[in-house]
């Protein structure tokens, strides 16, 4: 039996399971969407006689106990019980492309030296990833480069898992998007997709050191700088346009690209973060519930000094560093605002927003006429907000961005080339108060659950002032401990 359908002869049962690749709410492993069973319910008639119903399942898995990681509370989660489906019974379509390097088949990228925020250590580790190279790749031609990262919620050292958890990775090998690029002028796109284990065996001292990236407090592991170097790795391995380097990522993969974009100025010719964070800590090494933390530094190298114009820059200035970028944010409500409000009251800018509401008459042509209306709106940045409405969670944004062709054809369309030449927004100076503070809805960052009227907002900016030294709000997982927007280790003290 094909694809197509058809016949043939033997015993066997083909069952289709998870064609969208979105594991959900299960996304520890893929094998556990991918387990199945049959049962004989009917008599079947063949030509040596009657095989009667059985009350026995035929299956192609065993039922496992995981015992998962609460970043919350920083202990194991309780036991929980799935089907995992066997190795080798199973087929996943559309990722077949992709090579797996693994720490088991020893082709994991070697990181050295590569700088962790939560403790300021240099520390070397194997990074598994998977990588797609077009078949008929050329030396000779020009590619693109993209690379997508996974969500806290997928993190392993199995390449598959990030392979499929969204339909992200499957997309971009697909024949329909390596077109797309053709058609902007490149001669397909190569994807890289790291995988980020929960835990790495560092050294004997260190058997279970936490790699979790771009954390609530604006931080960063050690396995950042290891995929800054694995992208260096490949841009001089294959022929690749620097114009056209790609991100992609949701919730933590989002914020890391978005943090990767300010070390490395203009370096993406476009970003596609989704249900994510951006935020601005100038003080990581406030003790802040009860830890310190270290900045990582600006070496020149991984993290460069210079903007792409040779300017001298803080990377720690995200608001600033980003303000000419190419990036369509999509996201659920009330998931994040400070830059809208920052953008808007200290240099008088909006930045173009459209609401998709997500109802029982949702299709990919309505998403993608939302998409295309938005992204031709007039716009003195790069920046483009997506808002999902309706029926809809954190994880629903990259289901259905990812299900919308039309973020694909905006992010093909761009080169880094339109950066440059366009102006940052003047944040590059201190962070001040506006004597009048603005108390409406958009300003809104939380609201008391149990006191309604315990409301806290975003603090209104002077206008003409910047965003250096301006602290983005921040949470400690597992706890209550928390640090308002625009905190500072002086008001704090």
């Amino acid at each position: 039996m094909d694809a197509k359908g058809g016949t043939s002869s033997g015993s066997y049962v083909i069952i289709e399971v998870n064609t969208d690749y979105q594991t959900g709410r299960f996304p520890r492993s893929y094998a556990i969407t991918m387990y199945a069973g049959v049962t004989q319910k009917k008599a079947i008639r063949a030509e040596k006689g009657i095989i009667l119903p059985s009350d026995e399942a035929i299956t192609n898995y065993t039922k496992e106990t995981y015992v998962g990681y609460d970043p919350q509370t920083g202990k194991p989660r309780a036991p929980e019980y799935y089907n995992y489906a066997k190795e080798g019974s199973y087929h996943i379509r559309g990722i077949e492309g992709y090579q797996l390097h693994t720490l088991e088949n020893g082709t994991a990228f070697h990181a050295v030296h590569c700088f962790d925020e939560a403790n300021g250590q240099y520390w070397d580790l194997d990074l598994p990833y998977a990588l797609y190279v077009p078949k008929d790749y050329d030396p000779h031609k020009t590619y693109g480069l993209l690379l997508h990262i996974h969500d806290a919620g997928s993190m392993s050292a199995d390449p598959r898992l990030t392979l499929t958890e969204s339909q992200a990775a499957s997309n971009y090998a697909s024949e329909d998007f390596q077109n797309l690029a053709r058609k902007n002028g490149l001669d397909g796109v190569i994807v890289v997709c790291p995988a980020i284990p929960e835990f790495y065996a560092m050294d004997e001292a260190h058997p279970h050191y936490e790699l979790r990236m771009a954390r609530d407090n604006w931080t960063l592991s050690c396995a950042e700088p290891a995929i800054w170097q694995l992208m260096d790795h490949l841009t001089r391995q294959y022929h690749i346009d620097p114009d056209r380097i790609y991100g992609s990522g949701q919730s933590m993969g989002g914020m890391t690209i978005m943090a990767m974009a300010a070390q490395r100025d203009n370096y993406f010719a476009a970003l596609l973060p989704m249900s994510c964070k951006w935020g601005n800590n100038f003080n990581k090494d406030y003790p802040f519930n009860g830890t310190a933390y270290y900045n990582m530094p600006a070496d020149g190298t991984i993290v460069w000094q210079k903007d792409s114009h040779g300017n001298p820059v803080n990377h720690n200035n995200w608001f600033y560093m980003v303000s000419d970028d190419n990036i369509l944010y999509l996201n659920t409500a009330q998931e994040n605002t400070e830059y809208r409000v920052l953008y808007q009251d200290l240099a008088g800018l909006t930045i173009p927003r459209e609401e998709l509401l997500l109802d029982s008459t949702t299709t990919a042509r309505k998403r993608n006429a939302s998409i295309r209306r938005l992204t031709a709106r007039p716009n003195e940045t790069g920046i483009y907000q997506a808002v999902l409405t309706g029926s809809v969670s954190h994880m629903s944004a990259w289901f259905y961005g990812h299900g919308t062709p039309a973020c694909y054809e905006w992010l093909l369309k761009q080169t880094r080339k339109t950066e440059m030449a366009r102006s940052k927004l003047p944040l590059n100076r201190p962070f001040a108060l506006a004597d009048q503070q603005i108390k409406d809805a958009d300003h809104i960052y939380s609201v008391d659950r149990e006191d309604p009227s315990r409301i806290v907002y975003y603090p209104t900016g002077r206008p003409g002032a910047g965003t250096e030294g301006y602290n983005s709000p921040v949470t400690a997982l597992g706890s209550k401990a928390s640090l308002p927007p625009g905190w500072t280790p002086s008001s704090k003290d």
